[in-house]
């Protein structure tokens, strides 16, 4: 674990946990002490109460939210704080940003429809983005004023946000799936010992953790890059990776649950339906592998591992 996950993770686990809010689709007292502990701003400059390009921080606190379930958008959080701050826009720490991302065919977020739809939520800013283009173009809809159009230039830099949100927050539902799966393993008894001991759910264990590793080995190259300024490819590789895994670890950890995983009182099901869900918000794998296959196109053989490494990749749409 690194350092980085050891302190804001972990102060951030403890306010996560604290609130036992999983499994509902907002949680207003979660958010409000969110909101005054000042993680929603994180990722914007320090003299707008943020901390600047902190893109391991803000993994680290998105693995924590994937981690407990949490009942409040985190990642359209941050990742708007980190637009509107580049379009000089505050929303002040009133009320929620919901980001209400296109997807990449054109399509609208469902997941924030529905979150729309929560009663708790009426009162929440809005966010509208498509960021899939040479340019990010915006809506901005704060409750209970008008709206306001924004055009920002750093369209690679904002799909990198994106990827990078939308990874960590799998691989921490990932980590806590996984977890589950452990203890019902060396605990549920079959056939006179620990379903663990058995060698087809050992195999099938070690496949979820070389898939979780692997998610977090490209979630901290991404982070690293972000924050030294380079937007590509590592993001894309992290998304895409973490979403792939995540439908093979939602499986394997199902399959060693049996039934109980899929019924309401037990965690497990908080933690896949965030697989389910995450996998495909603000790209699939499919999604961002395309993005990555066009740019090591464009670049040709003798620009691949420029392109590996991060340097010198010009901005491609992500449009499917």
């Amino acid at each position: 674990m690194s350092a980085y996950e050891s302190m804001i993770g972990d102060a951030a686990g403890r306010m996560f946990e604290g609130a036992a809010s999983a499994g509902e689709s907002f949680d207003p007292k979660l958010w409000a002490t969110v909101s005054e502990s000042g993680l929603p701003r994180l990722l914007r400059p320090e003299s707008e109460g943020g901390a600047g390009n902190a893109m391991r921080d803000a993994s680290a606190v998105l693995q924590a939210a994937g981690w407990h379930a949490a009942a409040v958008p985190m990642a359209d959080a941050l990742v708007a704080h980190a637009v509107l701050s580049a379009a000089g826009i505050e929303p002040g720490d009133d009320a929620p940003v919901l980001l209400d991302l296109i997807g990449p065919n054109g399509a609208p977020d469902p997941a924030a429809a529905s979150l729309l739809a929560t009663p708790t939520l009426k009162g929440a800013h809005r966010l509208i983005l498509n960021p899939w283009g040479a340019q990010v173009k915006g809506e901005w809809h704060p409750a209970g004023a008008s709206s306001k159009l924004m055009t920002l230039d750093d369209a690679t830099r904002v799909q990198a946000l994106l990827a990078l949100s939308g990874a960590a927050l799998l691989t921490g539902a990932m980590r806590r799936a996984f977890a589950l799966t452990l203890e019902w393993a060396g605990t549920r008894v079959q056939f006179g010992r620990p379903i663990g001991q058995f060698q087809a759910v050992q195999h099938s264990l070690a496949l979820a953790a070389e898939e979780i590793a692997a998610s977090r080995a490209a979630l901290d190259w991404a982070g690293m890059d972000l924050e030294a300024g380079r937007f590509g490819p590592a993001p894309a590789i992290a998304k895409a990776r973490a979403a792939e895994a995540a439908g093979k670890v939602a499986a394997i950890t199902h399959q060693v649950h049996g039934a109980i995983g899929f019924t309401a009182e037990y965690s497990l099901i908080q933690s896949t339906r965030q697989l389910w869900m995450w996998r495909e918000r603000w790209g699939d794998e499919q999604h961002w592998q395309a993005l990555l296959g066009r740019q090591a196109l464009a670049g040709g053989p003798q620009r691949l591992f420029d392109l590996v490494l991060g340097e010198a990749v010009a901005s491609h749409s992500a449009r499917s």
